[in-house]
């Protein structure tokens, strides 16, 4: 496993990612038992940073990492987030300091920890000035309940207003093969040393070579309406993508996953990939990928689709 630097904390350049791992309405049921193992395994393969989220089956995965990290807090950089709230048919933005500040006891709480290393606005929130967010968030981090500041689903503009008003650590985007909106933030964060960590890169899943045909997902499947990549002609689009991967990683004898994330990590500007999982078999097998890099004549044939 390789490592990377946020700020003062070491990060790997792998993280294990918990959206799945939290069930509920977005990913159905959790096996607990399999999740527990998930995150053993996770830190036996030398993953030592580990992101969640409150809303993530609705403080399941908190909880979750709350029984698997006891004893073993110190070897994590520990990340989560706020201001996302459930609401009876939605889920509402609301960074509100007062609602931080009751946030941060509810995660601290369930994760069983009286700190956060990288505490994130999960999205933002147009309805509450930014200045007040991140004030209550650098509150946070004099009073030792976090130790970095970190900002989600930011764009150039956002991030740098956020720049002005806060030390904020680490931009966490989407970022895959597949999506790249963020590449026109990258400038930013190297010129402000702002630390990116990619998430989605396997965008959804579809760049693992799992999917031969067109899935009929349940409407609550967060693969269904977050990544527009599994219908119609964009799923046509994405899977002679992903067969391209699998090309590759056959070469190296390993699986299209680590090819998805070796080419987010080839980006010089990617702090971090995060590779969610909920079996041990997932997490491993994107641990790896660190462990060989794509050459300038595969990255062409990917791009290109020539030989």
């Amino acid at each position: 496993m390789k490592f990377a630097k946020v700020k003062d904390l070491t990060v790997s350049k792998i993280a294990l990612g918990t959206w799945a791992m939290g069930g509920g309405r977005d990913w159905g049921k959790t096996d607990e038992t399999l999740a527990l193992e998930t995150v053993a395994r996770a830190l036996d393969a030398g993953i030592t940073t580990i992101d969640c989220a409150p809303i993530y089956g609705l403080g399941a995965s908190e909880e979750l990492l709350g029984r698997a990290l006891k004893g073993k807090r110190h070897k994590v950089v520990l990340t989560s987030k706020c201001g996302l709230i459930p609401a009876p048919r939605a889920v509402k933005r609301c960074l509100k300091p007062e609602s931080i500040k009751q946030e941060i006891e509810t995660s601290l709480k369930r994760l069983q920890t009286d700190y956060i290393d990288i505490y994130f606005i999960h999205w933002p929130d147009r309805d509450t000035p930014l200045e007040d967010t991140l004030g209550a968030m650098e509150n946070l981090k004099k009073q030792g309940k976090i130790r970095q500041i970190g900002v989600c689903n930011f764009d150039k503009d956002l991030l740098e207003r956020a720049l002005k008003c806060a030390d904020v650590a680490c931009l966490q985007n989407e970022y895959s093969f597949l999506h790249r909106e963020s590449q026109n933030i990258f400038d930013l964060c190297a010129k402000s040393g702002t630390a990116f960590f990619a998430y989605g890169p396997l965008a959804g899943g579809i760049l693992s070579g799992k999917y031969k045909k067109e899935p009929n997902l349940p409407r609550n499947d967060a693969r269904s309406f977050f990544y527009p990549f599994y219908k119609g002609e964009e799923f046509k689009k994405s899977l002679e993508i992903a067969k391209r991967f699998e090309e590759v990683a056959a070469k190296h004898n390993a699986p299209p996953s680590q090819a998805a994330i070796n080419w987010v990590l080839s980006n010089p500007a990617v702090t971090c990939a995060l590779a969610g999982a909920r079996k041990p078999q997932h997490i491993l097998a994107g641990a790896a990928a660190t462990d060989w890099h794509l050459s300038p004549e595969e990255k062409d044939f990917l791009e290109n689709g020539h030989n």
